[in-house]
């Protein structure tokens, strides 16, 4: 008996076991493989699930395609300490930091190259070979002549390190671990076995060691052969393209080259002296029969992440679906898929026709016209009994050509190179927290990928704890002047454009109620700001308008500004606190980013003036001439208290209320310190500081230190 088979693929590639299971399914291939027996091939997540297990399969990899790998040496992962800060009122903390070194088999034929490597689904490797946290990828393309890694026969020594020859190997060295919870990550890999396409015809024979031959002339993008034999390795190939394989004793290969036509009188020839029936048909019940069909592939276009074709009614009783674990695009899976259905509805009828020697030639996959009406009709198994042979049709289905398909919107990590990263070390007034201590607050941000970057920090020279930095903060830079404003109200003429660091950081427009309540608050240089509107522009910047001016106390500070200065949003989730000891106010700080691409370009210092232990300066200065002495009267400003509360005054925030009152006069200056917000001076007091105008500054004296002072101008 002749037969469609895949037993004889079975045999000759996974031996004598394989051979056995093969031949369960090597009637009548067309049928037989697309339906749904219980023999499984390898699945799509095979793929995607990085082992460690001994045993398991390493793919045979064609083409370009993801896989995961099994993890074939390691390393004990390593251990360092780093004192981090931990912010203002708790202790120091001791952080541990943790690196890998291992090696990942990818697959069992030689490789020319890996692509991109993903991480727990984020890229750890770009396009451009870029590693996006700290550690060394070394690449052994599989090669007969490979050489053992030097790293792993530093550890294990010559005499017990394998080369790995044959088996395409990638080999971390001192893997960073600390994005990925202190573990070694899922890792998947971009894999480039042959630049370019693949044939399905070359996949067949390298998969079956040149058992299989056909003529097929479809590509594929890619393809994992991958199994616990090579029947399995290439089944799924079989089955996806439809194709008809026949055994000829020697070869698998391509049937169905021969057409035979066959008179009426023919059919239903018998060994008997009657004639025997002359057509028996079989046909496959409606209810048995699938309304759809779907292929599950690897889509490249979405980043090898999993893709599903469909075919016929979406909502249908019953959709069989098959995985592929091939790279294919969208129009090629939906063109497999459609004509895997067609093939189904059109040998769902069997017909078995008796015919006399001539036709004892005929080979599985041959067309023979003139015995049934309709058709095509082709042969799918071929049994001689005596002069009888009795030939089993089943109707054709031509291929259509490629179908369009889109591949849909992909969540694609972003590949970005890693970027130098920016620090910022602000000297700012108190925010309300209650200061103690001399302190500096760290921003950073990069125009690159984001990641967590450690910050090393020294005072005078002397190592300060260091920071890491978790979350980018709004950094940019003026392209205009900030030019004069008041304090006092809110600013609807001025504006200032600022040009954000990163691409994708969006500045937000708010109301005039969450202005008040502390929303978008700002440093440009060493003046905080409000503002309401965020006009967006080109090229990553923005347009800041409806100000409010000096926050906080800095109004001193608002006049001078230039162009080029840095801008830094003032999210508290996005700073850090670099706290002193007392004895340090007006050291020199000097904070050190170690990313990936820092180098001393990104290395700043800033003298921590202690302006968050100043009070706010006092405001509204007034005076009153009483006779020929001088009544000087203003408000007070606390830290411990920013908003206007009805009837009562601000608290004081300190422990005792005190204030320096200066006069410059046009012939000398005085000096004064009380107790209250108020200075009354006799003719007498002014008499030695000459008459016209003066300047008078008055500075609120605090625990630790004086605020800036609050200038006016008098006669006196």
């Amino acid at each position: 008996m002749a037969t469609l088979v895949l037993s004889a693929v079975g045999t000759a590639l996974g031996g004598p076991v394989g051979g056995a299971l093969g031949a369960l399914v090597g009637q009548a291939i067309d049928q037989q493989l697309l339906g749904s027996g219980p023999r499984r091939g390898p699945r799509l997540g095979d793929l995607s699930i990085q082992t460690a297990s001994y045993g398991t399969p390493i793919p045979r990899v064609y083409g370009a395609m993801r896989v995961a790998g099994s993890i074939v040496w390691a390393d004990e992962i390593k251990e360092s300490e780093q004192a981090v800060s931990g912010g203002k009122g708790a202790s120091d903390v001791i952080r541990y930091n943790y690196t890998a070194s291992f090696a990942v088999a990818l697959s069992s034929r030689q490789a020319g190259r890996i692509g991109r490597v993903w991480a727990d689904g984020n890229l750890l490797r770009g396009a451009a070979g870029d590693l996006k946290v700290a550690g060394t990828l070394r690449f052994h393309d599989g090669s007969e002549g490979q050489e053992v890694d030097p790293l792993i026969v530093s550890i294990e020594g010559m005499a017990t390190t394998p080369a790995f020859r044959g088996v395409v190997l990638a080999v971390f060295e001192d893997l960073a671990l600390e994005e990925y919870g202190n573990r070694i990550p899922m890792l998947t890999f971009e894999l480039i076995a042959d630049e370019g396409t693949v044939g399905v015809s070359d996949v067949l024979a390298d998969a079956s060691d040149g058992a299989i031959e056909t003529a097929l002339d479809e590509e594929l993008i890619g393809y994992a052969a991958h199994g616990s034999d090579r029947r399995e390795a290439v089944a799924p190939l079989v089955r996806a393209f439809g194709l008809r394989v026949g055994d000829d004793g020697v070869m698998i290969g391509d049937v169905g080259r021969v057409a035979l036509t066959a008179i009426t009188s023919e059919v239903g020839c018998s060994a008997e002296r009657e004639g025997g029936a002359t057509i028996e048909r079989t046909r496959t019940p409606f209810a048995d029969l699938p309304t759809g069909t779907a292929l599950a592939y690897y889509d490249p276009a979405r980043d090898y992440q999993s893709g599903l074709a469909r075919a016929g009614e979406a909502g249908g009783r019953s959709i069989r679906t098959e995985e592929l674990a091939a790279a294919l695009s969208a129009e090629m899976a939906r063109t497999l898929v459609e004509a895997r259905l067609a093939r189904v509805w059109a040998e769902r009828e069997q017909v078995t026709v008796h015919l006399p020697p001539r036709f004892a030639g005929l080979r599985p996959g041959d067309e023979v016209v003139g015995a049934v009406a309709g058709g095509p009709w082709m042969v799918s198994a071929v049994d001689v009994a005596g002069l009888v042979v009795a030939v089993t049709l089943v109707r054709g289905s031509g291929r259509s050509g490629a179908l369009p398909a889109v591949s849909g919107r992909a969540s694609a990590a972003r590949d970005l190179a890693a970027a130098p990263n920016e620090v910022v070390l602000l000297d700012l007034p108190d925010l309300g927290s209650g200061t103690t201590a001399p302190a500096l607050t760290l921003a950073a941000s990069s125009s690159g990928a984001w990641r967590a970057v450690a910050v090393d920090l020294t005072a005078n020279g002397a190592p300060l704890p260091g920071v890491t930095m978790t979350r980018a903060a709004l950094i940019g830079r003026t392209t205009t002047v900030l030019g004069p404003g008041s304090e006092t109200v809110i600013d609807d003429l001025g504006s200032v454009t600022v040009a954000m660091l990163a691409g994708e950081a969006w500045l937000t427009s708010c109301s005039d109620d969450a202005l008040v309540m502390g929303t978008n608050l700002a440093a440009i240089g060493d003046e905080l700001f409000q503002f309401g509107r965020a006009d967006p522009l080109s090229g990553g910047r923005f347009r800041l308008s409806r100000l409010l001016r000096g926050r906080r106390g800095s109004e001193w500070a608002i006049g001078g500004h230039a162009v080029g200065e840095r801008f830094v949003l003032l999210d508290a989730a996005a700073l850090r606190e670099v706290a002193l000891p007392a004895g340090m106010l007006g050291a020199s700080v000097v904070a050190r980013p170690a990313g990936l691409a820092d180098g001393p370009a990104q290395i700043v210092s800033r003298v921590a003036s202690g302006e968050g232990l100043r009070p706010p300066p006092p405001c509204h200065l007034r005076f009153e001439r009483a006779g020929g002495g001088l009544q000087l009267r203003w408000t007070r400003r606390s830290r411990s208290g920013w908003g206007w509360v009805d009837s009562i005054d601000a608290p004081v925030g300190e422990a005792n209320e005190q204030y320096r009152v200066r006069i410059e006069g046009s012939v000398a200056a005085a000096e004064w310190t009380v107790g209250a917000a108020s200075l009354d001076l006799s003719a007498a007091e002014l008499a030695p500081l000459g008459s016209g105008s003066a300047v008078v500054r008055v500075a609120q004296i605090g625990d630790r230190a004086a605020s800036r002072d609050a200038p006016t101008t008098i006669i006196i």
